[in-house]
């Protein structure tokens, strides 16, 4: 029979450890604000062949499960081209999830296809969340993934053929919307205009800033106060796009991609 002591211990020892174990991240539900789309139709009752809206969404389940597994190689082929849509390599694409503790999606119902130039798209909601290694916070991020394969084209491959993903647009979500006075600036591609600064809010939590010279066409871009480089202006086909040993930011309206040297590419977006 345990001491009064030793009962007192073990139950003590008990609640330390419920308090270092972190609690399971439960995203906001359907129709919630930061979560997705309230559809009343499950997916599962709509017809499903490979080349439905349905086989597209079930490419996004497959993505985000095989990412859940550590698979990320085979999650990267899932982008199209072989990968090569993703923006980055096979290596680098891994390497964007080593700041994760967990990840973790939602899928949604998808929208209709569309078609255009014999290929066929289709957006599909996303939820995606999870907890960040750095001070185990938990993070929220909402938004689509676009899939396109080849239409009815005489010499397309099967693979072509082939719901793969165009792009992925998450950001932070599960605030309070603004009010139309208090609605982000939108400083990117008008900044050049005037020299400015502008702030920004990265997927990772992090913030970085920017001081814009336009005059001299260069930015200069700052974490917590301390200079992280100063990048020169390059032409860009749309956006702009500044860049300096290994640095590289690309910007069109309120949406920022920062890469700093041997990082993968991580999406900001611009606060007050």
């Amino acid at each position: 029979m345990a001491t009064p002591d030793a009962t007192e211990a073990t139950e003590t020892a008990k609640v330390d450890t419920a308090r270092e174990m972190p609690q399971t991240v439960t995203p906001p539900a359907p129709g919630e604000p930061g979560g997705l789309p309230d559809d009343r139709t499950p997916l599962s009752e709509a017809p499903f062949t490979e080349d439905s809206a349905q086989g597209a969404a079930n490419v996004v389940q497959t993505y985000y499960a095989l990412i859940g597994a550590g698979r990320y190689k085979d999650a990267w082929v899932l982008w199209r081209n072989g990968g090569q849509a993703s923006g980055m390599s096979a290596q680098a694409f891994a390497g964007s999830f080593a700041r994760y503790s967990e990840y973790h999606a939602n899928v949604g119902a998808p929208g209709r296809i569309d078609a255009g130039a014999g290929q066929r798209y289709v957006t599909v909601p996303v939820q995606v969340y999870g907890r960040m290694k750095q001070g185990n916070r938990p993070f929220n991020l909402l938004g689509t993934a676009t899939l396109r394969r080849a239409g009815g084209v005489d010499g397309a491959s099967a693979e072509q053929r082939r719901w793969r993903i165009e792009s992925i647009d998450v950001k932070p979500r599960g605030e309070a919307k603004p009010s139309p006075s208090t609605q982000p600036a939108q400083p990117t591609e008008d900044i050049a205009d005037n020299r400015s600064n502008a702030r920004y809010r990265c997927m990772d939590g992090s913030r970085l800033a920017g001081a814009f010279d336009p005059d001299n066409n260069r930015v200069t871009v700052s974490r917590g106060g301390k200079v992280l480089a100063t990048l020169r202006g390059q032409r860009a086909a749309s956006g702009i796009r500044y860049v300096a040993k290994g640095y590289e930011l690309r910007a069109k309206g309120s949406d920022m991609t920062f890469t700093a040297p041997g990082q993968p590419p991580i999406a900001c977006r611009i606060i007050n």
